[in-house]
């Protein structure tokens, strides 16, 4: 078993910012905005292509950034999973056109960033708030059993050609089979590091991975174990697993014939998604 872990890649920018009463959203200068990215002009001396337009977020053209107020406390506490965040607050323009003119000439590079893909934008007055993100979750993540059987997938594939793991060089080896012992093993402990807010191996009572699978009724001659914290995909969760040699040796054990996988979501906790990997042998 193997104790590394995937750093989380989580990031959220923005400061606290003075606007404390209740704004109203502003679709006038959103669809301003998206008609600037799908004919963008160049950005700080570098010339940019047609970008897909930002959804409309009615959360987001919500939030209340007030006075002592970081947007990630603010994004928490209205549940927004958020892979990233950043916010333009602008004072000054009368009316949605001086706004637009406003923003692109201090944020060319945040309005014509392929980073994020929703939009809330509000005004009070003569101030205004753009809030852009990227949703942690992505509407194709299914739930855990679909995510886990996607890792499945991906790793088979991997085991399939064979691959480097740090300086060591493995062989192909035989494809790993789902195992539902071990998804719900994997499922109750990337739950508990959800609830609890931590990450790592030992679980909030102490348990092992051992421990666990053989609460779930898994007999088995050989156990190990991959966590990984605040990737959004299963695609992200595998390539970062692939990354660490340690993680690499796990999904390229031929000794191991079956596994289980799943993710857990909690918003309060301090990298929101928390995914657990698990690999046996049975008796």
């Amino acid at each position: 078993m193997n104790a590394n872990c995937v750093l989380p890649i989580i990031v959220f920018a923005g400061a606290s910012l003075p606007l404390t009463v209740q704004a109203a959203p502003d679709g006038e200068l959103l669809d301003l905005i998206n008609a600037y990215r799908a004919d963008p002009p160049s950005c700080e001396g570098v010339p940019k292509g047609p970008l897909p337009p930002l959804e409309s977020n009615s959360a987001l053209a919500r939030m209340e950034l007030g006075a002592g107020r970081q947007l990630k406390e603010v994004l928490r506490a209205a549940g927004f999973l958020a892979a990233r965040a950043e916010v333009i607050t602008l004072s000054g323009p009368s009316d949605a056109g001086a706004a637009m003119r406003f923003a692109a000439q201090l944020n060319c590079r945040l309005l014509l960033s392929r980073r994020y893909s929703v939009a809330g934008v509000s005004r009070q007055g003569r101030e205004w708030q753009i809030l852009l993100a990227q949703p942690l979750l992505g509407p194709d993540i299914g739930d855990w059993q679909e995510a886990g059987r996607q890792v499945l997938k991906l790793v088979n594939s991997e085991r399939a050609k064979g691959r480097a793991c740090g300086s060591a060089y493995y062989e192909a080896v035989l494809p790993l089979h789902w195992s539902a012992k071990l998804g719900a093993a994997a499922l109750s402990h990337s739950r508990d590091m959800a609830q609890h807010n931590y990450f790592g191996h030992k679980g909030s009572n102490g348990s092992t991975v051992a421990v666990r699978a053989r609460d779930e009724g898994y007999l088995w001659r050989r156990i190990g174990e991959n966590v990984a914290t605040g990737r959004a995909k299963p695609e992200q969760v595998v390539e970062g697993w692939l990354s660490s040699p340690g993680h690499c040796l796990n999904i390229m054990n031929g000794s191991f014939t079956e596994m289980g996988a799943a993710y857990a979501v909690n918003p309060k906790s301090d990298t929101v998604i928390y995914w657990t990997q698990v690999f046996g042998t049975p008796r």
